[in-house]
């Protein structure tokens, strides 16, 4: 049993609050902590979900305060990782951390299913340290820094550094301090502003999620908000048809492949894939991350994705969809229009059975109800007053949008006004033409001779970094990346030769990459002075077991040449 406890720190993990346990308790092994908090040796230093918290409460001094209950929501990742999961399931994790293993509750919040590298380092803001160091007069870990997927402090609004302290690694049995030693900035970093403002957004929603208890819900609810915005912005139609090229298309536009490798959320063209299964009819659940991505897309704020019915008036659920009411009078309006059905079906996204189904419902009666027997029996529509009306008055609004919007063309114009368009186009096509707006863009002509000699040193400084810093594989993409060019780097290699020649005699085949990378972990390992076991070196150098298994005669060189007789069982 414990004689104090520390006060937890404003977003303080539990895990650095037991840190500062350890470093005033005065207990000389480090095991005997353990035993303090929890009244047992059986138990590891969880950083996400920590366990055993029944048995922490059961050790705290006499007439604490604090419970169970209260660390999970106010100093774990818990209230972000389960933020998406059904009651049931979040209850069960509950009671997991309370008195159960600590695998079964990453088991179950879908981390391991949802095959997310967590990440390996304690991360940390340059400002939150000397700001903690002025109040309390000591660092600690903040929970806000810990998500993965969250690369800057949402309350300064810089990148977050990467500690020297491995989250899992060596010894799981005890608890490390945040401090001046392993929060050291070696390289500032810089984020390009585009990329800044889409790493803003997710530190600042992942922050709501943090800070408030909205309730679990089912996933049909979740499916159901996300749909009634897919329809409003044209991604779906009301019979559950969704257009998955489209959506991915323009969800990619938004956010930009390099932001989306770095949340662990890419999207491809290819069917299937998270962004279709979260739209799907289905229970499955996916990283929160993904959850906020696919909300802030849509324009759903995080606390109205919880506690608002979108396409509901607030004051009768029962009530007709909001977006269904404005499908309903868009449809009222192109019937009206002389529009076909199939051409009313192409506006509005949705199929002909669909339009006649709602017809039938809202009791129209469109022109061609009457066509061959009554209303333009004897003659065409096109010959009838009402057309020459309606074409005069279109061309008015046609010219009227194109005086309104004078700097952009008719193709930006048309797609604001579909209905318009497909009448004139239909009906009027050579005054349309006519009166068709095209505006060329100039195009710059590259010197590649140029552009390849200026290239050539800033790759070759990037390769440097990527050499001496923490490993990372020698790729055209990872260079592209860094240089923020990777959209044309490795396409446009054939007119770059200088720079072509330079990577391609850089490039690294998988397992020299993973050699490399078993090299600096064997370095990593002799600063932070820990055993050279097969698990430390894996963990540290990021490389799996099966892999190191095919390069095990190059390992066992590298050891040898280091003076370490390792007999590693592969």
């Amino acid at each position: 049993m414990m004689n104090f406890f520390p006060t937890p720190y404003p977003d303080e993990l539990l895990y650095s609050t037991l840190a500062r346990y350890c470093m005033r308790s005065g207990n000389i092994r480090e095991i005997h902590n353990f035993e303090d908090l929890f009244g047992t040796r059986n138990c590891i230093a969880a950083m996400e979900l920590p366990t055993q918290l029944d048995a922490l409460i059961r050790n705290m001094p006499v007439n604490t305060k604090y419970t169970a209950e209260y660390f999970i929501f106010k100093h774990t990742l818990f209230p972000f990782l389960a933020a998406f999961i059904p009651q049931e399931r979040a209850k069960k994790i509950i009671q997991t951390m309370r008195n159960g293993e600590g695998a079964v509750s990453y088991i179950r919040i879908g981390l391991i299913s949802n095959s997310i590298t967590l990440n390996k380092y304690f991360r940390f803001c340059l400002e939150c340290f000397k700001e903690d160091i002025e109040t309390f007069g000591e660092p600690y870990w903040h929970r806000s820094h810990q998500i993965t997927g969250v690369f800057v402090c949402p309350k300064h609004k810089i990148p977050l550094y990467k500690s020297t302290e491995l989250i899992r690694a060596g010894n799981r049995q005890r608890f490390i301090s945040a401090s001046k030693e392993n929060c050291k900035v070696e390289k500032e970093i810089n984020y390009p502003d585009d990329l800044m403002k889409k790493m803003l957004w997710m530190a600042e929603d992942a922050e709501i999620l943090l800070n408030n208890q909205f309730g679990f819900k089912e996933p049909e609810w979740f499916q159901s908000q996300f749909r009634v915005k897919l329809v409003e912005k044209g991604y779906a139609r009301m019979n559950n048809y969704i257009h998955q090229k489209k959506l991915k298309q323009d969800f990619v536009d938004f956010y930009g492949h390099e932001y989306l490798q770095l949340v662990q959320s890419p999207v491809s063209n290819n069917s299937g894939g998270w962004l279709s299964d979260m739209i799907r009819k289905n229970n499955r659940t996916t990283y929160t991350v993904r959850y906020l991505l696919l909300a802030r897309f849509l324009d759903i704020p995080v606390a109205d994705l919880f506690n608002i019915k979108l396409g509901f008036n607030d004051e009768d659920e029962n009530n007709i969809d909001t977006y269904q009411e404005l499908w309903d009078q868009r449809l009222i309006e192109l019937a009206q229009s002389g529009l076909s059905i199939r051409e009313i079906a192409d506006v509005l996204k949705s199929s002909t059975k669909t339009i006649r189904k709602s017809i039938d419902r809202l009791g129209i009666e469109p022109f061609w109800k009457f066509n061959g027997g009554g209303k333009y029996l004897h003659k065409k529509y096109t010959d009838t007053e009402e057309f020459k009306i309606k074409r005069e008055e279109f061309r008015r609004k046609w010219l009227q949008l194109h005086v309104q919007y004078a700097n952009i063309s008719s193709n930006q114009i048309r797609r604001k006004n579909d209905g318009l368009y497909t009448w004139l186009k239909r009906y009027d096509s050579k005054w349309l033409e006519q009166n068709y707006r095209r505006i060329k863009t100039a195009t710059n002509t590259v010197d590649w001779a140029k552009r390849d000699a200026e290239l050539l040193p800033r790759v070759k400084e990037v390769v440097k970094e990527m050499k001496e810093g923490k490993p990372e594989r020698i790729t055209w993409t990872t260079i592209g990346s860094k240089l923020g060019i990777s959209g044309w780097l490795s396409k446009k290699r054939e007119k770059l030769p200088m720079t072509k020649s330079y990577i391609e005699s850089e490039l690294e085949s998988m397992e020299e990459y993973h050699i490399r990378k078993i090299k600096w972990g064997i370095e990593e390992l002799e600063k932070q002075g820990k055993e050279m076991t097969l698990w430390n070196l894996a963990e540290t150098a990021g490389v799996k077991t099966r892999y190191m298994k095919v390069i095990y005669k190059e390992i066992e060189q590298v050891l040898k040449n280091k003076g370490y007789d390792c007999n590693f069982k592969w």
